[in-house]
């Protein structure tokens, strides 16, 4: 735990570029001392079909789910943060977005090799 699921417009990025974008939200997300790095797991995902609005414009949106217990404030300067380096890695999206979930913890099941 967490889970940083980033999704983007599969058009706007090359393969080059996407590990400097999983480096900048994992470590947004480390520099909030919420978490342990260990525990930390951040992924992309391209997108090849959507719509945004009337259009095609291009995307990027980071949900950032962790378990309940995080105050408002803390989850609004890690959504900030995160927000600020996404931002920083100067792709072409029209739009970025991020959003922080609180996790229920009575249904989240976890199973460890």
């Amino acid at each position: 735990m967490p889970h940083f699921i980033i999704e983007y417009s599969e058009m706007i990025a090359t393969e080059v570029q996407i590990p400097a974008l999983l480096d900048a939200v994992h470590a947004a997300a480390l520099s909030s001392e919420l978490f342990p790095e260990s525990h930390i797991k951040t992924r992309v995902i391209p997108v090849k079909f959507y719509r945004v609005g009337g259009g095609g414009h291009s995307f990027i949106h980071a949900q950032l789910r962790m378990k309940f217990g995080r105050s408002d404030a803390q989850k609004r300067a890690l959504s900030h943060s995160v927000l600020a380096a996404i931002k920083n890695q100067r792709w072409p999206a029209d739009v970025v977005t991020v959003e922080v979930v609180d996790m229920d913890v009575a249904s989240y099941a976890k199973y460890i090799l």
